[in-house]
């Protein structure tokens, strides 16, 4: 590494006074800091000797770098989860000593701490286990030593560097984007990182409303915080705050790339790359075109035969030609733009079909966003549509969704074979990506779990308004198995039903705990028919042990009130 922003360990300088991490509400020093390193380093000595692999899972982004750098200087490697769900936790317990951070049995450090031991972070040695997002298929596990981090920092340096700008991010470090862009560079150019996550645009703004005058940021985004950025915050006021935007995890639609420039006043870089590759490329806001501009010391080129992305990057352990999923259209002037997906060919019927071509032909209809065709998680190996609509074109009752659906099924008609064509429908008005901004086969299964299970609610999404409290768009399935008897010739979804859905998708949603104690104040003004789209709004007071829940429609409102767990009881 003739380059190696992590081996001259800039979270090591002598100066104890510099801040590492900000808040409006105060500073934290590297002497804090180091001292929270050393802190970390006897919670480990503790558990076993060095040269060991632990699991690191931490929202807070201060205790997650002083927690990584505790590992690293003392001989360790990190395995970042990708969530903190029971089922992922379990997964990597085989392959790790023990779990560290803000998880069930995670081990954190005492309040003091003794100076920090100082290591050697060799070129060849693993750093981090990292997982893929799940887009494509089940997560896969990554090693990335310290020269594929090193040469990846130093390019992002080189080409935008933070020059003491303070880093607040919006987006996981437990995965590659966020863990670069969010924690190691503030830690390797000696620049401050935000002491939390920012996760709404009201943070964002307060906290850029404290920066003094002389201060800016840069913010580290993605696709779905940046839609949903509102017009009615008073962004004129924090104007020039903001040095520059990075968005990745998916592809940024212009738009939004467009409206988010002129509502924070700050160049937005969007950034393409994976899990696997590191970053490949990136593009500015606004463009002319798609195409992207591969990073420094990057190589691309498009196979001849099938378009495939031919890659050779110093990010990768091999410094051959390597061949990627997506496909690439070369743009003569070094840049490229991206086709999609090769392996977005799929057997229908015994047929091979094209799901981008499909994709495309659904967007191309008055009213749609965006859409996605997938194979159907289940044997019959048919297809399902995600379709995000116009807010206006949203279907909230039976017969609007089967006027939509008949539309839709009637323009790929003309293009595809009656067998090709989606038998399953979502109708969806934000995109249903996880916090990284992709959808994952995850949230694709959840999506269409209904079909296997007819008890199941439609679930058609989830957004967070706060800590804890959510918003959860549901529709109710005509085959719901709940609805057999309830009542003959005038169908409606019983009220312990909707008591047990909320209770569920609080568990699932909010992590609420603890066995149902007793309901209050439950009302259930208007019954709710299959067909119907309605919207649960969740809100849980963990102090109390209490969950405050109300199910609207078109209608009004179809079930309020509220649960009580008992704390401690098994859930």
């Amino acid at each position: 590494m003739s380059d190696s922003p992590l081996r001259r360990a800039r979270w090591r300088d002598p100066d104890p006074t510099r801040c590492v991490g900000w808040l409006p509400a105060g500073r934290v020093t590297l002497a804090d800091f180091q001292r929270r390193i050393g802190a970390w380093q006897a919670c480990l000595d503790t558990l076993a000797a060095p040269g060991r692999c632990y699991a690191l899972h931490e929202r807070d982004p201060l205790a997650f770098a002083s927690a990584l750098l505790a590992l690293w200087e003392r001989g360790d490697s990190a395995l970042l989860p990708a969530d903190d769900r029971p089922e992922t936790l379990a997964g990597v317990d085989a392959l790790t000593q023990a779990r560290l951070g803000d998880v069930p049995g995670g081990h954190r450090p005492g309040d003091a701490g003794a100076a920090p031991r100082w290591g050697t972070l060799s070129a060849e040695r693993t750093a981090v286990w990292l997982y893929t997002s799940g887009s494509t298929g089940a997560a896969q596990r990554l090693p990335k030593s310290f020269a594929q981090l090193d040469a990846e920092l130093a390019t992002h340096r080189d080409l935008w560097p933070l020059e003491g700008r303070l880093t607040i991010s919006q987006v996981s470090h437990q995965h590659i984007y966020g863990l670069l862009f969010a924690i190691l560079r503030p830690l390797v150019e000696a620049a401050p990182m935000a002491g939390a996550l920012c996760r709404y645009p009201e943070t964002l703004h307060a906290w850029l409303a404290a920066l003094d005058e002389t201060s800016q940021a840069v913010l580290i985004s993605a696709p779905p915080p940046l839609e949903r950025l509102p017009e009615t915050l008073d962004w004129p006021r924090v104007r020039q705050r903001l040095a520059a935007v990075y968005s990745s995890g998916a592809p940024l639609p212009a738009a939004a790339g467009r409206r988010t420039q002129r509502l924070l006043d700050a160049p937005v870089r969007e950034l393409y790359g994976s899990s696997e590759t590191g970053g490949i490329a990136w593009r500015g806001v606004p463009r002319q075109d798609d195409a992207w501009t591969p990073l420094p010391g990057i190589a691309v080129r498009a196979d001849r035969d099938d378009d495939h992305l031919w890659l050779r990057s110093p990010y990768l352990d091999s410094r051959d030609w390597q061949r990627q999923a997506d496909r690439i259209r070369e743009a003569g002037d070094g840049r490229f733009q991206l086709l999609g997906r090769a392996d977005r060919i799929a057997k229908v019927g015994g047929k091979r079909l094209s799901l981008t071509a499909m994709d495309r032909a659904l967007e191309a209809a008055d009213g749609v966003r965006r859409a996605r065709t997938v194979v159907l998680p289940e044997p019959s190996g048919r297809l399902g549509a995600i379709v995000q609509l116009d807010p206006a074109g949203i279907p909230v009752e039976h017969g609007a969704r089967r006027r939509r659906i008949a539309a839709l099924r009637e323009r790929l008609a003309r293009a595809f074979e009656p067998t090709v064509i989606p038998r399953a429908w979502r109708f969806v008005e934000t995109w249903p990506v996880n916090a990284q901004g992709k959808l994952t086969v995850e949230r694709v299964e959840r999506l269409f779990r209904d079909r296997l299970d007819h008890r199941q609610p439609r679930w058609l999404g989830v957004e967070a308004s706060a800590d804890g409290c959510c918003h959860v768009t549901l529709e109710v399935p005509e085959r719901l198995a709940h609805l057999a008897g309830h009542f003959p010739g005038r169908p409606v979804v019983p009220g312990v039903v909707m008591i047990q859905w909320t209770c569920d998708l609080a568990r699932e949603h909010l992590g609420v705990t603890g066995a149902f104690s007793r309901l209050e104040r439950v009302k259930f003004p208007q019954l709710l028919p299959p067909g119907e789209r309605v919207t649960l709004a969740l809100e849980w007071h963990g102090d109390m042990q209490r969950l405050d829940f109300r199910l609207s429609g078109r209608h009004g409102c179809h079930a309020s009130g509220r649960m009580h767990f008992r704390a401690g009881d098994p859930s």
